[in-house]
């Protein structure tokens, strides 16, 4: 299948490629965050919320050919669990709070964890076997994988284990969760996900930002961090990707 893939938004309007190319894609896939923008972009959370609510438009009237995850910054606004459970919330909104919730409360069974497209597992930070262990989870099909993921948005339990942290994130987790996981968990120390009926998982996955800065200064996006099996595209771009080859390229 030809996916479009869009990773982090954060307020950014680049996600409107979606409009141009859905005709040309089997599906879209919205990777999370889709609010909380950055200071250095100069993005007001009003403008981000504006364009949260054109999102939501675009996935209305697309209702089967588009996939909503939730990121980290966007559970503490889909679930009050979620909030009162976990005490930081980097960049969370408390003066725009209610307003988001409330979008999130109204399209609420829209949103999930995980999806899966024949041998390829989309999630917003990405998902190591090591996490896996950790929750006890053992599923023994990527599609089983998929289900106990998104299940995990059902109790306290299941959301808490969400905010598992590691070292290269600042927490004292051993491995972080499918929407807290720095790429260098997945790239460096990645031993695979296996299961019967799929030998080896492929993984896309946003939430590490590649952005550098030039010599004046001024930032630009960096490129995306791929191997055989891991697409890490967040650099505020779309892409088109194919799950047969696994091949990327950007969307224009």
């Amino acid at each position: 299948m030809k996916i479009l893939v869009v990773p982090d938004i954060h307020g950014r309007r680049f996600w409107e490629i979606a409009k141009k190319r859905i005709k040309d894609c089997d599906l879209v896939v919205f990777l999370g965050d889709y609010l909380d923008p950055y200071n250095f972009e100069f993005i007001e959370v009003s403008e981000a919320i504006e364009n949260f609510r054109d999102i939501m438009n675009f996935a209305h009237q697309n209702p089967d050919r588009v996939v909503l995850l939730l990121g980290n910054h966007d559970l503490p606004y889909y679930s009050e669990d979620y909030r009162g459970l976990v005490r930081r919330h980097s960049r969370w909104s408390r003066e725009w709070h209610e307003v988001i919730k409330g979008i999130f409360d109204a399209n609420h069974d829209m949103f999930k964890l995980a999806h899966v497209v024949d041998d390829v597992l989309f999630t917003h930070a990405g998902c190591s076997a090591q996490w896996l262990n950790e929750l006890g989870l053992k599923p023994g099909s990527l599609c089983e994988l998929e289900s106990c993921l998104n299940a995990l948005l059902a109790t306290r339990e299941g959301l808490l284990s969400l905010f598992m942290v590691s070292h290269h994130r600042g927490g004292f987790d051993d491995a972080g969760s499918c929407v807290w996981a720095h790429v260098t968990e997945l790239v460096n120390d990645y031993d695979g996900l296996h299961f019967a009926d799929c030998p080896t998982v492929k993984q896309v996955f946003g939430h590490t930002l590649q952005v550098l800065r030039d010599d004046d200064r001024r930032v630009f996006s960096g490129d995306p961090i791929t191997t055989s099996t891991l697409k890490m595209l967040d650099t505020r771009c779309a892409y088109v990707l194919d799950t047969v080859t696994f091949e990327h390229s950007r969307a224009i």
